[in-house]
C-alpha cells in the first residue's frame, strides 16, 4: 500500500546533547526519518544514537551562513524502539549550538530508492523573503512527498527578543512540524501523498520575518514492496485440478494490509469499461471453527469496527496473477430451513468507491482533459480518509484544454463527475486495473483516448469437432437502426429577445442501399453528442450515423471456456476478440469459416470452476456499433 505519514516528534534545543522523543504510535517496520539542523560547529560534530545503529546520513549540507548544517538519517523502526534518541552537536563552551530536529515515522515505506533534492543560499546581506524546496522526480507512482524548509531568522543578528517565525502554507501539503530554537533556527516540515510518477515542481514557503540563510529539501519516500500471495496448492480431489487454481485474499480496503484467506463458492465477478464491475460469492459456515476464521473479516458484532463490509477488499488471484480487486460493501448472513448458515458477499470494482465520495468544495481544473482528470483524483486522495492508493497513468490526449468544474452545491460524487466529464463529446475512456508491478500490488488508474485499445487479438473458435465457444447470441433490432436520420444539435443564442430559438438540425440523410433493396422508410431523430450548432457538423454526423446503423443493428454476445493459461483476463479490456465459427447457422463459405469477426472487448464476466458449472467460463461483452 502507499507510503503515508504516521506521526512525528520535534525538538528545539540549545546545547551539545539534544534528546528527542520517539514519535507516538510507531510500529515495527515503519521508516524513521530524522532531519537535524545545527547553526554552529561542523557536520562532524553531529551524530545520532538510540535503538538499532543508525546508518550513514542519506543527505548532508553545510550552512551557507555561519556554521553547522543539516544531516538527514533514516532506518526502519524495530520491535523495541527507545523512548528517546540522543543527538550530538557542537560541544565548545563558547559555541553552544541552536538546533531544530524532527523525526517522522512513515508507514508502508521503503528505505530503498528515497529521492532527495536540496538547495540553499543566503548571506548577511538583505533578508530573503522565501525558501524554495527543489523539484524532484518520484521513484514510483506511489510515495510520500516531504518538504523541509530551514532558515536563520533576520532578528538573530543582532539578537532581539524572541519572535516566532511563521511560514506560509504550501498548497496541498499538511504541516507536520515547525520547531524554532530562540531566534537562531526555524524549521517547517510538510507532507503530502503522491499518486503519480510525474515530476513535481519546486515549492516555496515564505517565512515571516525573513531569513539570512536557508536550506530547502525535497524528500520523496517510495512505498514498500508488498509480495503477492502465492496461490495455495490445489488438493487432488478438487474438480478441474490444474485447470484454474483460484485464491481469494481479504485485505484492508484503505491500506491493503492482508487479513485472511477465504474460500467462497458460486463466485462470479466482472470488469467493464465505463461502469463498475460486480463480485458475488458465498461462504459456508458449517461449524464454530470455520465461523471463528470468517469472523476475522465479517465480524459477528456491529460494535467491532476492525473489519467487515465497507472496510475490506477481496483480491482475486488466478495462478498467481492478479485478476481483480473488489471493494466488499455488502453481506447477507442467513440460516436455511435445513440449518445451514451461509454468508453471501457483494462487492464492486474500485471505481465504485469513487461514486460514494462527494466533492465537498468547489473545484475547477482548466488544463488538458487527462491532466484535469488526474487533478480531480489527486484532490480526492489528498484526503487521508478517501485515499485508496490509486496510481495515475501519465500522458496527455493531445486535445485542446477543456475545463472540469464541480460545484459543492452539485452534490456530485468524484465518480459521477469523472464519468460525465470523460463521456462528453471528444472525451476519453478510463478504468482501474490492478496489477503486480515487481513485487508490489498497484491500483492503476488507466485511460485511453478516444478509447482504451490493446494490441492483442484473442481468438475463440467453434466447429463441428469442438471449440472453446460454448454459447453465443446475435440480437437483430431494426428499431435501433433506421433508413433515414436527422441529427438535432444545440440551440444557438437568440439575437432578438422577442424571438424564440430552436435547435439546429441536419438535413435528412437516407440509407440509399436499403431503400433501393425495398426497405421501408424508418426515421430516426438523433441528438448530436456535442450539441453542435454547426449544420455542416450535424450533416457529417448524420452521414456517419447512417453508415454505422443503417437497417437493423446487430449486437453479439459470447461465452467461452478458459483453459489452464488463457491469453484473455480481466485486464484485457480494450483488446480485440476474434470469433471464428462453423455451425449449422454459419456454414462454410468457399472452404472458410462462415463467421469470422473481430470486436473490441469492453467487459468480461468470469465464473470460476465450481460444482455447479464444472468448467471455468468467461462471458465476453463486446462493443456494439458506435459512430466514430
Amino acid at each position: 500500500m502507499p507510503a503515508s505519514y504516521r506521526s512525528a516528534s520535534q525538538l528545539a534545543y540549545l546545547g551539545d546533547n539534544p534528546v528527542l522523543a520517539r514519535p507516538p504510535g510507531i510500529q515495527a517496520g515503519d521508516l524513521l526519518l530524522v532531519v537535524h539542523f545545527a547553526d554552529l560547529g561542523g557536520l562532524g560534530d553531529m551524530t545520532i544514537s538510540g535503538g538499532a545503529p543508525w546508518p550513514t546520513p542519506i543527505a548532508t549540507r553545510t550552512a551557507e551562513v555561519g556554521g553547522g548544517g543539516t544531516k538527514i538519517y533514516r532506518r526502519y523502526a524495530g520491535t523495541d524502539e527507545p523512548d528517546f534518541y540522543t543527538l550530538t552537536q557542537s560541544a565548545s563552551p563558547l559555541e553552544l549550538a541552536d538546533s531544530t530536529i524532527v523525526m517522522i515515522a512513515v508507514k508502508d515505506a521503503s528505505a530503498n530508492g528515497i529521492v532527495i533534492e536540496q538547495t540553499g543560499g543566503g548571506s548577511f546581506g538583505p533578508p530573503i523573503g522565501s525558501v524554495t524546496t527543489p523539484a524532484a522526480t518520484p521513484p514510483t507512482a506511489s510515495s510520500l512527498e516531504i518538504r523541509v524548509a530551514i532558515g536563520f531568522p533576520i532578528n538573530a543578528f543582532p539578537p532581539q527578543g524572541l519572535t516566532p517565525v511563521t511560514w506560509s502554507a504550501i498548497p496541498g501539503f499538511s504541516v507536520k512540524a515547525n520547531p524554532q530554537s530562540r531566534n537562531y533556527v526555524a524549521m517547517q516540515v510538510a507532507t503530502r501523498d503522491l499518486v503519480s510518477s510525474e515530476r513535481v515542481g519546486e515549492k516555496t514557503t515564505s517565512p515571516t520575518p525573513g531569513v539570512f540563510g536557508y536550506h530547502g529539501f525535497t524528500i520523496i519516500v517510495p512505498s514498500a514492496e508488498s509480495s503477492a500471495p502465492t496461490p495455495p496448492p490445489i488438493p487432488p480431489f478438487t474438480p478441474g485440478r490444474g485447470v484454474s487454481p483460484y485464491r481469494y485474499t481479504v485485505h484492508d480496503m484503505a491500506t491493503g494490509t492482508y487479513k485472511a484467506d477465504i474460500t467462497p463458492r458460486d463466485v462470479t465477478f466482472d470488469r467493464r469499461i465505463g461502469e463498475p464491475g460486480l463480485f458475488s460469492g458465498t461462504l459456508d459456515v458449517p461449524n464454530r471453527r470455520k465461523a471463528a476464521k470468517i469472523a476475522k473479516v465479517i465480524p459477528p458484532k456491529s460494535d467491532d469496527l476492525t473489519s467487515g463490509p465497507g472496510m475490506i477488499a477481496i483480491y482475486i488471484w488466478r495462478g498467481g496473477a492478479m485478476w481483480g480487486i473488489y471493494w466488499i460493501h455488502g453481506a447477507r448472513i442467513q440460516r436455511s430451513r435445513r440449518g445451514a448458515v451461509t454468508i453471501t458477499l457483494r462487492g464492486s470494482t474500485l471505481d465504485a468507491y469513487l461514486l460514494h465520495v462527494t466533492v465537498s468544495e468547489d473545484v475547477e481544473f482548466t488544463g488538458e482533459q487527462i491532466a484535469n482528470a488526474r487533478a480531480l483524483l489527486t484532490h480526492l486522495q489528498a484526503d487521508p480518509t478517501a485515499n485508496i492508493g490509486l496510481s495515475l497513468m501519465a500522458g496527455s490526449s493531445g486535445t485542446p484544454s477543456r475545463t472540469l468544474t464541480v460545484k459543492e452545491g452539485d452534490d456530485k460524487s468524484y465518480g459521477d463527475a469523472l464519468w460525465s466529464y470523460s463521456k462528453a463529446y471528444g472525451g476519453f475512456e478510463w478504468t482501474i486495473d490492478p496489477q503486480i508491478t515487481g513485487n508490489t500490488v498497484s491500483r492503476n488508474w488507466i485511460w485511453g483516448y478516444p478509447r482504451i485499445e490493446g494490441d492483442t487479438v484473442h481468438t475463440f473458435q467453434e466447429s463441428p469437432t469442438g471449440g472453446d465457444i460454448v454459447e453465443w447470441g446475435e440480437e437483430i433490432d431494426a428499431l435501433r437502426g433506421g433508413t433515414r436520420v436527422k441529427v438535432r444539435g444545440g440551440t444557438p443564442e437568440a439575437t432578438d429577445a422577442t424571438e424564440g430559438s430552436v435547435p439546429r438540425v441536419s438535413a435528412w440523410i437516407s440509407a440509399t442501399a436499403h431503400l433501393l433493396a425495398g426497405w421501408l422508410r424508418i426515421d430516426r431523430l438523433v441528438d448530436h453528442p456535442g450539441q453542435s450548432t454547426d449544420t455542416t457538423q450535424l450533416d457529417d454526423y448524420a452521414t456517419r450515423w447512417v453508415a454505422t446503423f443503417a437497417g437493423a443493428v446487430r449486437v453479439y454476445s459470447c461465452t467461452v471456456l478458459l483453459g489452464k493459461t488463457p491469453s484473455i483476463s480481466p485486464s484485457s479490456l480494450g483488446d480485440q476478440v476474434k470469433r471464428v465459427m462453423v455451425n449449422p447457422w454459419h456454414g462454410r463459405t468457399n472452404g472458410a469459416a462462415g463467421f469470422n469477426m473481430s470486436q473490441r472487448l469492453i467487459g468480461i464476466a468470469i465464473t470460476p470452476i465450481s460444482r455447479t458449472t464444472g468448467k471455468e467460463e468467461a462471458q465476453l461483452i463486446l462493443e456494439e456499433p458506435t459512430v466514430d
